[in-house]
């Protein structure tokens, strides 16, 4: 069994992420993109988030109180008038009111990570994941947005610093200006989220990290166009590389784009596409060109219930080294027993392409408890069967792992 870190840096690390985390305390309201939240009714992002596709960036006035009235739990509270409890503001409502052109938010995400792969003694650690504030300004039409954050171990395609870790990040950081009245059409320019299928906070699922759109450091610069108009919203980026990457040839450039269509208030459904280009790819070395196409959909057939699936193919042509296709897909139920306590249960199915390799299938069963303001704790064990190709005589085969992660979780 791999023994935690040791404790005094451990706690070097706790202090300087906690320190941060003081901060948003102090200064901020966040939270996740929720694609769940179409079980109330939102099949966009726009009323709720400054990112318009959704993310982990700062929230507006209105998507704090609805953080507040639907996602924590109330506890037998009635409420009544509707109104949002005064502790959905700064610092629990202690702190004074933003003016409305900024919106400030932070997040910090700290885990308890058990892994065990068949045959291998496990692996035991704590993750502080997230440690990151976030800011949105606006003057007009014209908007700016962008965070910055500590991480003690990777996320090194956000980082800023060169170290191989305890660095400075910024996961997304863009200028813009809307285009219309409403603010329906924004276009951005710099570090953005790609725009592609389901934007959720369970970054290692396997469309994620096959098509290489995570929201944890996935992240390229480009220019982006948004939409949301009546029931349609959709967003196009054309990318440029990250220039986080050194040299310029291992960065990617191409384009990602997605489009949603809510057929009810309770019922959406999309499709994404993205190319890239690398003349030289960051595992193989040779030009590398990367293709993915894939569908999803959110679906609340009751307030309690929502399911969420999505399937991508993928396609890599690598010069000189052949070309393989893969797919990845997942089905996800979240079960809301009351409100603030979900049960989810995820299936996963993906083959990356290699030649002769058997599908990996897993199953996660998730335990979220939204227990306090802008405070939630998670529990996801994991089972994992993956499979390998086939090589040097030998066969092809399937290796279990399994994963346990405990989180907690601030988004104030």
């Amino acid at each position: 069994m791999r023994p935690l870190r040791p404790l005094g840096r451990r706690l070097a690390h706790w202090g300087l992420a906690l320190g941060v985390a003081f901060v948003v305390v102090l200064l901020s309201s966040n939270a996740h993109a929720y694609p769940f939240m179409i079980r109330h009714g939102y099949t966009g992002c726009m009323p709720c988030h400054t990112d318009p596709s959704g993310g982990a960036g700062a929230l507006t006035a209105y998507g704090r109180a609805q953080s507040d009235l639907l996602l924590r739990m109330r506890y037998g509270e009635s409420n009544e008038s509707g109104e949002a409890d005064s502790t959905s503001g700064l610092l629990w409502g202690l702190a004074p009111t933003l003016p409305e052109q900024l919106r400030l938010g932070g997040d910090f995400r700290e885990a308890y990570y058990s892994n065990k792969v068949e045959g291998v003694p496990a692996q035991q650690e704590f993750i502080t994941m997230r440690a990151d504030l976030y800011g949105d300004f606006k003057i007009g039409r014209f908007r700016a947005a962008g965070s910055i954050g500590y991480i003690p171990q990777g996320d090194l395609l956000a980082s800023l610093t060169p170290n191989p870790s305890d660095n400075a990040i910024s996961r997304e950081h863009w200028v813009g200006v809307e285009l219309d009245d409403d603010g329906a059409w924004l276009l951005r320019a710099g570090r953005i989220n790609l725009p592609f299928g389901i934007r959720m906070i369970e970054h290692t699922l396997w469309v994620r990290t096959l098509t290489r759109t995570d929201m944890d450091d996935s992240q390229q610069y480009g220019v982006a166009m948004s939409f949301a108009r009546d029931k349609l919203r959709g967003e196009v980026m054309g990318i440029a590389g990250n220039f986080e990457i050194h040299p310029d040839v291992f960065r990617e450039r191409g384009y990602s784009a997605y489009v949603e269509y809510a057929a009810m208030t309770t019922l959406a459904v999309g499709a994404s596409s993205s190319f890239t280009r690398a003349t030289r790819d960051i595992v193989y070395g040779v030009t590398d060109y990367r293709y993915a196409n894939g569908v999803f959909a959110r679906y609340a057939p009751a307030e309690s219930l929502v399911l969420l699936g999505e399937a991508d193919s993928v396609y890599q042509s690598l010069t000189w080294n052949g070309h393989r296709g893969g797919y990845a897909a997942f089905l996800q139920a979240d079960y809301e027993s009351l409100q603030g306590l979900h049960f989810m249960l995820t299936g996963e199915a993906m083959n990356s392409g290699a030649s002769g390799e058997p599908v990996s299938l897993d199953g996660w069963v998730s335990v979220v408890w939204f227990c306090l303001p802008h405070v939630d704790l998670r529990f996801d064990g994991i089972y994992s069967s993956l499979g390998t190709a086939a090589s040097a005589g030998v066969p092809a085969s399937h290796t279990g792992e399994t994963t346990w992660l405990a989180q907690f979780h601030v988004f104030l």
